[in-house]
């Protein structure tokens, strides 16, 4: 055999030569391993990254304090119509007399009106007088004084109204027969009062 480090002949079976010294024996290095990731070292990663994202969708998704938070926008007004009848059918207005129904226009009700119709019978003329004014004004009004009143006729066989809008207060709507001495009047009158209220 011969001597691997300096190429001199050795008996058989030597573990050193004679003349170097050195081991005649080459000891395996052990074999490198070849670059790549082991099973485990993937699933680490696959953990770590999936921890990342989630952190970096939770910072996104979350309120920042310098972010200013916008109110809901205030829902839209709502306007219910309202009606109530201020006369209907037939009446008697007895000779020198009058018929009235009294009401309200409270603040929050909006568009007040006053509409309708009348028709009367009875006597020679077949009439009768309608006023509309506040409750002081009807009292002008009906003692024979100048007053300002928001719908006043003279004596009429019919007509229509359509008066408003009204603001809040306390009003009269008569049916006069204080000009006739001895007939009674037969009056058929539809007269509404309308207005929005808002909710």
């Amino acid at each position: 055999m011969f001597c691997p480090s300096c190429g001199k002949e050795l008996p058989d079976g030597s573990s050193f030569c004679n003349h170097c010294g050195k081991p005649t024996t080459v000891t395996p290095t052990p074999a490198q391993k070849k670059p790549g990731v082991t099973g485990p070292q993937f699933v680490g990663i696959v953990i770590v990254l999936a921890v990342v994202v989630m952190g970096g969708i939770r910072v996104l998704t979350a309120p920042h304090a310098n972010t200013p938070t916008l109110a809901p926008p205030a829902p839209a007004p709502v306007f219910v119509p309202m009606s109530t009848k201020l006369f209907t059918g037939q009446m008697v207005v007895k000779a020198g007399g009058y018929v009235t129904n009294k009401f309200t226009v409270a603040p929050g009700m909006m568009n007040f009106r006053v509409v309708g119709q009348f028709n009367a019978s009875g006597g020679t003329g077949n009439d009768i007088q309608v006023v509309l004014a506040d409750e002081d004004e009807f009292q002008n009004w009906i003692n024979g004084h100048q007053a300002k009143v928001f719908y006043s006729t003279d004596k009429l066989t019919t007509g229509r109204l359509d008066v408003g809008a009204l603001a809040p207060g306390r009003y009269v709507l008569a049916l006069s027969n204080t000009f006739s001495t001895f007939t009674d009047k037969y009056v058929f009158a539809e007269i509404e009062a309308h207005w929005t209220v808002q909710r």
